[in-house]
This record gives C-alpha cells, structure tokens and sequence, in this order.
C-alpha cells in the first residue's frame, strides 16, 4: 500500500509539473508587419498567446497590441493601432493576413484578418474580446464587401440568422444558396465566396 501511494504521488507530481510546464511555454510565430509611420518591413517572431494552447493560434496574440521580438531577442510591445500590415505563420504552416480597418472600414478600429480577397468579394474579420482580457475570450465581427456595389455587409458568422442575410446577398444564385443551408465553418464560406468569383 505504501508503494501504491508513493508511486501515485509520484504520477501526480509528474502531471502536475508537465501542465505547468505548458502552460507556461512560449510560443513564436515568424511574422511581419509595416508600422502606419514607416514603409519599413519588419521582420520579427510575434508571441502567440492561447487560451488553453500557445502552438494553436488565438487572436489575443495581436489585439490591443502584439508582443514581438527585437534584434537583440528582447521582447517589444507595439500597439495594434499603430499597425498598417501584418502577416504571420503558424506552427501548421498556416498564413494569416492582416490590415488596418481604415482601409476597408475607413475608420480606424484596429486590423482586420483578411478572410478572403478576390475580384468580386473581400471577407475581413474584426476579433474583439468578449469578456475580460485576461480570459481571451474572443467574439468575431466579419464584414463582407461586395466590389460591384461597394457595399460593406456587416455578418456575425455563427449567429443565427447569418445563412438568411447571405442568401439575400447572393439571392440570384440557387447553387450558392444550397451551398449556404450547409455552411458551417469559415472554409466553407470561403468556398461559396470561391464559386461566386467564377459567375
């Protein structure tokens, strides 16, 4: 019984240490950006800060402001409002792009993801926190643009009553709209968006 309750100590001490081990890993993600002040492209890596996993991207790694590293390895903070373009890579080898919202908003309210861009339609999305900072709990604004019209459709992708409001968008074509009664995550509007560049 002895041996029992050592060797479970033990494991425990083991899954204890190895938790705080990962919750506390820095994760950094090659990146780039260009500060609105300057031409001048950065090259850096960029702190990733996830809620439950650091290697998995969130976007609390660049609202409000993002953490990166100087020449010298230091740890720098720039201000997300003071961004005009950033790119980054993540550990899925997986580009993320991004641009002020003035650009597409015109106003300034931090950078857009951009989503999806073609000739037709442009797809941005704004992350904000939800809650508190310190949960990075995020919630998502999308704002599709429509080129022809010049119109800028505000979306909530996982609200209720977002596959009405496309359908209204893209209303002249039924193959989109059955397409749009099975969407459910971002690569499938990023397919619709796809087949209606080609009409």
């Amino acid at each position: 019984m002895k041996k029992f309750s050592v060797l479970l100590i033990s494991l425990c001490f083991n899954l204890l240490f190895s938790q705080k081990e990962t919750m506390f890993k820095e994760t950094f993600f090659p990146a780039k950006y260009v500060l609105k002040n300057s031409k001048d492209t950065i090259k850096t890596k960029i702190l990733n800060i996830g809620l439950y996993d650091n290697d998995e991207f969130s976007p609390a790694t660049y609202i409000r402001q993002i953490t990166v590293l100087d020449p010298s390895g230091k740890k720098i903070k720039v201000n997300e409002d003071d961004i005009k373009y950033l790119e980054m890579k993540d550990l899925k080898k997986v580009k993320r792009r991004f641009v002020t919202s003035k650009s597409v908003l015109s106003k300034d309210s931090g950078l857009l993801q951009v989503m999806y861009s073609g000739n037709k339609t442009q797809w941005y999305r704004k992350s904000l926190y939800k809650g508190s900072i310190y949960t990075y709990e995020t919630k998502n604004i999308d704002y599709l643009v429509m080129r022809k019209n010049k119109s800028i459709n505000e979306i909530y992708f996982k609200a209720p009553g977002v596959k009405a409001q496309l359908k209204e968008i893209f209303g002249a074509y039924p193959d989109l709209s059955s397409m749009i009664d099975i969407m459910a995550e971002d690569s499938d509007l990023v397919k619709i968006l796809e087949r209606y560049e080609k009409k």
